[in-house]
């Protein structure tokens, strides 16, 4: 209707009114004190205008979304967006609306207490598992019952290969203060990242967070409507994506705290209790930051494909990292892989007690673990050969060197010999020259004589 000015106070004064749309107009001003009077009021629609201040409490006696829109959401036409705590719905200047219980929904807490819960259960893990490997020791009835039951064997597992070679999180199984330093940065990192974008989730109706608006309010009908085209298919799509990309590594932290306990109470223990609490909760904050910053910005298939690749590259910064350390400084990198190596995979199948130690009985019990002992056993048969083999080298390149030198001292005595005959040489080449001078002057002394009888017969 392009109605202008201010809404009249006489409207609060009609008391049976059950209906009133005054959206897109061009009213101004504030909001009659007299409307929370209006007690049958149904449907109230004030949006598309220029109004401020703030709507009195209302209670309607339509609970539907639609029953109460105002223009207070953002962007705003004002630097302060009209407050209405009992509206439904808001909208902002570009026309677009959304639900305000949306605005009840608070991703960061909700973040916080899933990630403390995670943390509780992992910890119910550990303890679990530190009470199911005593009845292992014990070897009980009960024992034997529950691994019956659920099937439970005692396989080669390789906590280096879980926790992942090629990320910056196997660190935590090394003994370098730089590693641990690195990874915990990491850490911390892909911590901070993805709690930008649970932030950025969150609905604020004051201020211009990265929520996108999925309502619209037409002039022609009394209901909004959802213009988000995400569909079914697009969140199968979505759990398809998310599950082949993270569910590996979830499970993997999960095994890795369940493994810790098999090291008892000690540094290995630890170590690996932190890798797998590391790897499990930074990916179960991937998948919870997927879901949650898709609700709020995704409004089609392709938007919902599209944000959550972008998400995925955040949870593959410990790889990226770990790739350019191996070009940076290799040597380096290589000697944390090998203590790894050396601590975790020399003897990786093996239960140990408290100490860290493996216990016969476990290896006579298991028949796995009798193999893998004797495989252990040959390759240290195998390492005891390359260490004769290196020894008998060792001392070849040390005879070797040996020859080469008294090569060389031949070499130079005979370039001595050498110089010394070429020094007499020369001396008899000069002592010649000398006699052939002597020979030559006595001669032409002769030739001066020869008109002289008495020396003619001598020359």
């Amino acid at each position: 209707n392009d109605l202008k000015g201010s809404i009249p106070d006489g409207i609060g004064k009609l008391f049976n009114l059950s209906s009133l749309r005054l959206s897109y107009n061009a009213l101004i001003g504030t909001i009659p004190d007299g409307f929370s009077n209006l007690s049958k009021l149904e449907i109230i629609h004030l949006h598309g205008n220029r109004l401020r201040g703030t709507l009195p409490i209302l209670a309607l006696n339509n609970n539907n979304e639609s029953s109460f829109i105002a223009d207070c959401g953002s962007p705003s036409d004002f630097e302060t967006p009209l407050e209405c705590p009992s509206c439904t719905m808001c909208c902002n200047t570009l026309q677009e609306c959304d639900a305000t219980k949306e605005a009840n929904v608070r991703y960061g807490i909700r973040a916080v207490y899933t990630m403390a819960a995670m943390l509780g259960f992992l910890l119910l893990v550990v303890i679990i598992s530190f009470y199911y490997r005593r009845l292992k020791k014990l070897g009980t009835r009960t024992f034997h019952s529950i691994r019956r039951f659920f099937n439970i064997e005692d396989t080669p597992y390789d906590e280096y290969d879980a926790i992942g070679r090629e990320s910056v999180y196997s660190f935590f199984l090394g003994g370098s203060v730089t590693g641990w330093i690195l990874a915990i940065l990491v850490l911390i990192t892909q911590g901070f990242c993805f709690s930008f974008f649970i932030g950025g989730s969150t609905l604020e109706l004051d201020s211009d967070k990265d929520w996108i608006y999925k309502f619209v309010c037409p002039r022609d009908t009394d209901d909004c409507r959802n213009t988000s085209d995400v569909e079914l298919t697009g969140w199968i799509y979505f759990a398809i994506i998310i599950a082949v990309h993270l569910l590996y590594d979830l499970l993997n932290g999960l095994k890795l705290v369940w493994r810790s306990a098999r090291y008892g109470l000690s540094r290995k223990s630890f170590q690996v209790f932190i890798g797998g609490l590391s790897l499990f909760f930074i990916t179960a904050m991937a998948v919870f930051t997927s879901v949650v910053y898709n609700v709020a910005i995704s409004r089609s298939n392709l938007e919902l494909i599209y944000n959550t690749v972008i998400l995925l590259f955040v949870n593959d910064i410990d790889e990226k990292l770990y790739e350019t350390l191996s070009v940076i400084n290799p040597r380096w990198l290589g000697d944390i892989t090998k203590e790894i190596d050396t601590v975790f995979c020399s003897h990786p199948h093996a239960t140990q007690d408290s100490d860290g130690n493996t216990t016969e009985e476990d290896v006579e019990d298991n028949p796995t673990l009798k193999k893998v002992k004797s495989n252990q056993a040959t390759n240290e048969e195998i390492g005891t050969l390359i260490e004769g083999i290196q020894r008998e080298r060792g001392q070849m390149e040390k005879e070797r060197a040996l020859k080469e030198e008294e090569i060389w001292l031949l070499k130079k005595e005979i370039i001595s010999i050498k110089e010394e005959m070429m020094s007499e040489q020369a001396r008899k080449d000069e002592e010649i020259e000398s006699l052939k001078k002597l020979i030559f002057t006595v001669r032409d002394e002769c030739m001066s004589l020869r008109g002289m009888d008495k020396y003619s017969t001598v020359c």
